[in-house]
């Protein structure tokens, strides 16, 4: 990534969002940041990463960190699949260690079930996805492992490795956190229960069947149970995409990474449903609009575009 590369977000948008981190001289700001680039492993980005998420994201969050240090602070990252913030959560967790500072980057998706679990709890969908939904995650475990890390206990999180059993996934061992700022990553991380469920939506096509309808009560009834871990974040950042559709590119294009990578992924039909999952479990009224503190607008491209703070900064 070039540091001084094209940048689509207006210096108006990334002074609010300083602004709302308490950084009132963004210029100072941005200085600070230039000497430390050398720390910053700049080449872990993807080569057509734009500045953006450099300036406007990624170094935002390593700041939160900065300012909360001693602190146990939980920030919440919803984005839909493929857009790019599993890539930055490696990032996150790279450049941090660099530079001393507390932050650590886990998945709510390392706390699916282990495998024969998992295979129970996603059987009957009609997407015949076997993980991401709404209930295919051991939220006891999260929820505990959530508040004993807020009152300073050793905790271990899971790891789930998505190559495992030919792309369908599986546990792969434990690692420490303990991190004072912890980002908690997902495609529906901080959605609210109490839609509608079975409106039809414009643009979806084909449009919904019965079945997945029948499925959309499920999945609202089901997120109810996931509210108690939303009301812990004490901050809710969303990557949105301005186009509801681009997750269809976003998880071929990450599952051929991965299977280039690892030679497992989810392919023909399993793919095909996974995407229509995506479009069509949750009302994408519902995604786009979840109650988030930061919002960035991403485009097709993966750039961002705009940012959003819907509440005093």
């Amino acid at each position: 990534m070039d540091p001084e590369g094209r940048q689509l977000i207006s210096a108006e948008d990334q002074g609010k969002l300083l602004r709302f981190l308490g950084i009132d001289d963004p210029h100072q700001w941005r200085q600070s940041w230039i000497s430390q680039l050398i720390n910053l492993e700049l080449e872990a980005w993807h080569p057509n990463s734009s500045a953006d998420w450099l300036w406007s994201l990624g170094i935002p969050l390593l700041s939160l960190a900065r300012e909360y240090q001693g602190r146990k602070t939980l920030v919440g990252l919803s984005a839909l699949p493929g857009c790019g913030k599993s890539s930055l959560g490696h990032w996150l967790e790279t450049a941090a260690h660099n530079l001393g500072l507390s932050l650590q980057v886990v998945s709510i998706d390392d706390f699916y079930f282990p495998a024969e679990q998992l295979e129970r709890s996603m059987q009957g969908n009609p997407w015949g996805v076997p993980r991401a939904l709404p209930g295919s995650h051991d939220l006891k475990l999260l929820q505990c492992t959530l508040e004993d890390w807020r009152n300073g206990l050793p905790v271990q999180c899971p790891r789930f490795d998505k190559a495992l059993r030919n792309g369908r996934g599986d546990r792969s061992g434990w690692r420490t956190c303990d991190a004072d700022l912890l980002v908690l990553e997902g495609w529906f991380v901080g959605c609210p229960a109490g839609y509608e469920p079975t409106m039809q939506e414009e643009g979806l096509n084909p449009p919904l069947t019965r079945s997945e309808m029948a499925y959309r009560r499920k999945i609202e009834e089901i997120l109810q149970r996931y509210q108690p871990i939303w009301h812990q974040l004490d901050q809710l950042w969303q990557l949105r995409a301005t186009d509801h559709q681009s997750p269809q590119l976003w998880k071929r294009q990450q599952e051929d990474a991965m299977r280039t990578a690892r030679g497992s992924s989810l392919n023909g039909s399993a793919l095909d449903g996974f995407i229509r999952m995506i479009l069509s479990a949750i009302p994408s009224e519902t995604i786009q609009n979840i109650p988030a503190d930061v919002v960035f607008d991403v485009d097709p491209n993966r750039d961002l575009t705009r940012i959003r703070l819907n509440r005093a900064s």
